[in-house]
Order: C-alpha cells, then structure tokens, then sequence
C-alpha cells in the first residue's frame, strides 16, 4: 500500500488537475439566448451528424452575379439523425428537415457575416461524423433592408 504525507498529496493534486485538463475533457457548446425581432415561424430541436465543410459555388440568382453577389462560400453540413423537439408556430414555418448548413465563410474566404465568430469557433473543433445537438429557430424577419426568411442556430452542443 502507498502512503503519502500531506506535503506530497498537496505537490500531486495540481499536478492531476493539470493532466485531467489537458486529457481531452474539453465540450463544444454554443448557445444563443435572444434572438432578433421577427416572427418565430418554427423551432427546431436535434441531433445532427456533422458531415464536413464544403464550398458552395454562386447560384447565379440575380442580376449581380457572379461577380458583385453574397451567394455561396464555405458551408458547414449536418445530417439530421432525431429530431427531440420540434414546433411549426406558424404556416409558414419549416418542417422537419433531413439536413441543415450553416455558412461559415464567405467565397473570398472572408468570416461570413451571419454566422458569430463563437459558433464559427464550435464548428472548428467538429470532426466528421460526430453528432451533436443542433437547435434553430426559422424566423421571418422586416428591416430596413427588406423583409426575409433567417434560420438562426439557438445551440450546439456535443
């Protein structure tokens, strides 16, 4: 049997929390508690595979394209697995999806705008195939700008 005094246990114990810290013990857990002004046309509550980043051409939809658009970039993609919540608030709202993107940059490589740099750091630390909670909300929005769909991620988490 090992005995140890009480100077040796105090000189050990930082030592153990140190390596339990840099054992891999880490989350990735993002979350968003205030969403902006609009309609909440529905709620989506699951678990999603990450299926990698992939880069998304120009859709050539409008008359600044391809050149002077906002269209494509880097997309990171989730296969739905569950669904363990989900709420249609409103006609409009969307169904239950088989999948989901969000973008994380844009196509000149720049941080996409609409996506917070602290998800942009979850999605970082993902691998392919691993499963997380994956929440959004699909609101319909009126601005300034113009009135349009936002389908905003509430939170991730492994």
């Amino acid at each position: 049997m090992l005995c140890y005094s009480k100077g040796a246990m105090k000189k050990l114990l930082p030592l153990l929390a140190v390596s339990a810290l840099l054992s891999g013990c880490a989350t990735v857990t993002y979350q968003q508690t205030v969403l902006p002004e609009g309609v909440k046309l529905s709620s989506h509550e699951t678990l999603a595979r990450f299926d990698g980043l992939t880069e998304v051409p120009c859709r050539h939809m409008t008359a600044d394209c391809p050149n002077a658009c906002e269209h494509g970039g880097v997309y990171a993609h989730f296969s739905i697995v569950e669904y363990t919540a989900y709420e249609q608030h409103e006609k409009e709202g969307d169904s239950r999806q088989e999948e989901f993107a969000v973008r994380v940059k844009l196509r000149n490589g720049a941080p996409a705008p609409e996506t917070s740099v602290a998800l942009r750091m979850v999605i970082d630390e993902l691998s392919p195939g691993q499963v997380v909670g994956l929440d959004w909300t699909h609101l319909y929005r009126v601005t300034e700008q113009g009135s349009y769909p936002e389908r905003i991620v509430t939170r991730m988490a492994e």
